[in-house]
């Protein structure tokens, strides 16, 4: 379930990443505490000036991350969240290391991971979570039409959901490290290349979320094979 690409095709932040960044540096700046309360998703949507569905994917991604946590009712809201000693651990490793881990180190690593998260979503999905995997898995086929830079970031979409569906809260917060290390060191960077197009991803994607929804092991072997053969013939990218 490879999911980088050539430096050269390396997408900008989506704009629900941005909005996320934005929250996490105010929460960062102002040292607001656990607790805290953000404000609404409506108050919050407004200051941003996002649509609903952008900043509900900000939310989702910040809430994946332990950043947020979300309330109900009418003292509800979004609430600062201290983050569980996991995640902490894995970005401070990552952090102290600094310019001394290559990213070529954390996508092999990353790489060797995906086939048990594979294996482990099979166990445990919902039907919810197959909802969310057939729509993600159908918005990387509708925009490797576009582009190639729309297509990464629904690819990353889909395999960061994929990592969230497993309880094994080590291996998840591990694999949500490395994924979010390789992003952050290699966002920004803009592609020469925008158009390239993607012609077996989506196929290859859905039949492995498709492997997932089944419940079959042999079919989710084969998945994961044609997966593993996609991202090395594009030397790293699928």
């Amino acid at each position: 379930m490879s999911t980088d690409s050539p430096v050269r095709d390396l997408p900008r932040p989506s704009r629900a990443e941005t909005v996320a960044e934005r929250i996490e540096a105010r929460i960062a700046e102002d040292a607001l505490p656990n607790g805290h309360r953000l404000g609404t998703r409506d108050s919050l949507r407004r200051e941003f000036d996002v649509a609903a569905a952008t900043f509900n994917e900000a939310v989702r991604l910040l809430t994946a991350r332990g950043t947020v946590s979300v309330r109900p009712g009418v003292k509800g809201g979004i609430f600062v969240a201290t983050p569980p000693p996991l995640v902490r651990l894995g970005r401070k490793m990552l952090e102290l290391s600094g310019d001394s881990v290559p990213v070529s180190d954390c996508l092999v690593m990353r790489d060797a991971l995906e086939p048990l998260l594979a294996r482990e979503a099979m166990r445990h999905r919902t039907e919810a979570d197959i909802t969310d995997l057939r729509r993600l898995a159908a918005e990387m086929a509708a925009a490797e039409a576009e582009s190639g830079v729309g297509y990464l970031a629904a690819n990353w979409a889909l395999h960061r959901r994929i990592a969230e569906i497993t309880p094994n809260k080590i291996l998840q917060h591990t694999y949500v490290s490395l994924l979010e290390f390789v992003e952050t060191r290699l966002r920004g960077v803009t592609s020469d290349e925008a158009t390239t197009r993607h012609v077996d991803g989506p196929a290859v994607h859905r039949e492995l979320v498709e492997a997932i929804a089944a419940g079959d092991p042999e079919r989710l072997d084969a998945a994961t094979a044609a997966h593993s053969r996609l991202t090395a013939a594009r030397g790293g990218e699928a």
